[in-house]
């Protein structure tokens, strides 16, 4: 019930006891001592302490410490013979001891041992109805004590069994939640995005791996500066430190998806797309934000070598097929061929045509879009020159081509896109206007201040449910394909492109078997600038020399 040293210090505690008042009754009355019980009870005491201290008691069984409190009880029972000295007040440490760790059974049994040695032992002047209260007031007296002790040191013990289960299971939670923490952090250090926490103070809270690799920090450089340095652009500006992604997402701005350049620690520009989310906590928490990064430098660069693979081939398959076409050509304009490789030689061409466009579009869609709108550009001479290219082919089918409005036009945005735009659709209208035809282009300003670039024929054109797809991908008219009029139906959506990207709009009206309006509007400068009209920019310059 309980160990060595409880036993030792129930008895030294007894003893010293003891030991105090024989001490104070020599001092004061040393008479006493001539009373051989009393000498017989301080000795038993003596002897009964020396065998607590020489007795294994961790080898015997825990019952075996009962005999203590009892002899101790005895030992005291022996001392009331003394007269004129109640030393039965003593009966108080073993009655205390019985009641702290045995049962109720015990604690009256050692009562019932001081009442036999009260009665036995005991100084009785008096007549035995004295004696008799006297031994009552004892029992009843150390019985109370002895109740009282037994059941706080059960609500005590009930107390302490309570505390302890719910230390376990407050030990089982908090091990739970370490495991559970492990676990998170375990997850978080293998996903490829990086993710960093900060809070308003602009220190870093937690970190994962992706990000320590990222930025070169090791895992405990939470408040190390980085060795990694962010750049506004691909070899641009380096970010000043109030600036940096951290320091924006400590002042709580919000990121989504934003381009950051980053110079590793490896001498490796990085592209980051950048995003944050505030966390969840308390009311009267500091602020912390999760920045999460992602490295998207190596589809950038797969999707920049895809396109530099494909403008290459393009550009090296344009160049033999416009020499077969224009071979084509001169083959046709004579006249000492036979009907039949006449006809041989329009497929030829035709096919020719239809293989040019495809690499043409393919160049396109590889050719990425521009950085700024910023280059002043004449659309009276991007429309003149583009009039220029097609005139042959327009002429040697009838068609009358005719261009009006303003001689200057400036907008600005990118020459080489626009060109495109225009091409596209003049082509369009000398492939589906039928011979003898006319082809008109005008330009203009609109009452809204926006350039105006018009382009009507008097070709087949649109049904009003083929108008709505004409923008689709791969889309054309039905009178198209059964008339086998080359295209691959993605001019007009490369078109749209171009002229949104510019802030215009592309508008058109069609009528079949009429002709068809194609209506593009352009600002005439960029917006929210004021910009001072200088000279246009040279088309013929574009021309000299082919796109790589």
């Amino acid at each position: 019930m309980f160990r060595t040293p409880s036993i030792w210090r129930w008895q030294l505690i007894f003893t010293g006891g003891i030991v105090a008042v024989a001490v104070m009754i020599a001092a004061f009355s040393p008479s006493t001592f001539a009373t051989p019980l009393v000498v017989v009870g301080f000795g038993l005491v003596v002897v009964v302490t020396l065998a607590t201290i020489m007795i294994p008691w961790d080898r015997l069984p825990s019952s075996a410490s009962i005999a203590l409190p009892m002899l101790d009880a005895l030992a005291i029972g022996f001392t009331a013979a003394a007269p004129d000295i109640r030393l039965g007040f003593l009966w108080v440490f073993p009655v205390t001891w019985l009641a702290t760790y045995f049962t109720m059974a015990w604690v009256f049994a050692g009562i019932g041992v001081i009442s036999v040695s009260l009665v036995v032992f005991g100084n009785h002047p008096g007549e035995p109805a004295h004696m008799m209260l006297r031994v009552l007031v004892v029992v009843i007296t150390l019985g109370f004590l002895g109740t009282t002790v037994r059941i706080g040191m059960q609500r005590s013990r009930a107390a302490r069994r309570l505390l302890e289960r719910q230390s376990e299971q407050v030990n089982r939670a908090a091990t739970r939640a370490e495991t559970h923490q492990q676990r998170v952090v375990q997850i978080i250090d293998v996903l490829a995005t990086a993710l960093v926490a900060i809070g308003d103070d602009g220190v870093i809270q937690r970190m994962n791996d992706a990000y320590r690799t990222l930025y070169g920090r090791d895992r405990f450089g939470a408040n190390l500066p980085s060795p990694a340095v962010e750049y506004d652009d691909r070899r641009g500006e380096p970010l000043p430190p109030d600036q940096t992604v951290l320091a924006r997402a400590a002042r709580g701005e919000s990121m989504q998806d934003e381009r950051v350049w980053l110079y590793d620690t490896a001498g490796r520009w990085r592209a980051l797309h950048v995003s944050t989310q505030p966390l969840a906590g308390r009311s009267d928490a500091r602020r912390t934000t999760l920045v999460i990064i992602d490295d998207v430098t190596d589809a950038l660069e797969a999707a920049e070598e895809r396109r530099t693979v494909s403008a290459i081939v393009s550009h090296e398959l344009r160049n033999p097929l416009t020499a077969i076409i224009g071979h084509v050509d001169l083959m046709l304009d004579r006249d000492d061929l036979p009907a039949e490789v006449v006809g041989q030689l329009a497929v030829v061409a035709n096919a020719g045509e239809r293989m040019l466009r495809l690499v043409s579009t393919a160049l396109d869609e590889s050719r990425p879009a521009p950085a700024a709108l910023s280059e002043p550009v004449d659309l009276r001479q991007l429309v003149d020159a583009s009039v220029a290219s097609f005139l042959p082919i327009a002429t040697s089918r009838g068609h009358e081509v005719e261009v009006s409005g303003a001689d200057t036009l400036l907008i600005y945005g990118d020459a080489f896109r626009l060109r495109q735009v225009i091409d596209n659709l003049l082509s369009n209208a000398v492939k589906y206007t039928p011979a003898g035809g006319s082809i008109g282009l005008n330009l203009d300003v609109g009452p809204d201040g926006r350039a105006e670039v018009t382009i009507t024929d008097t070709g087949l054109g649109i049904a009003p449910d083929e108008l709505e797809h004409l923008f689709d991908p791969y889309f054309r008219t039905d009178e198209a394909r059964q008339g086998d009029i080359p295209g691959t139906g993605l001019g007009m959506g490369i078109a749209r492109d171009i002229v949104t990207s510019h802030g215009g709009t592309i508008d058109i009206i069609s009528e079949p078997g009429v002709g068809t309006s194609i209506t593009l509007r352009f600002p005439r400068r960029p917006e929210g600038q004021i910009i001072d009209r200088p000279e246009p920019l040279k088309v013929e310059r574009l021309h000299e020399k082919e796109p790589a």
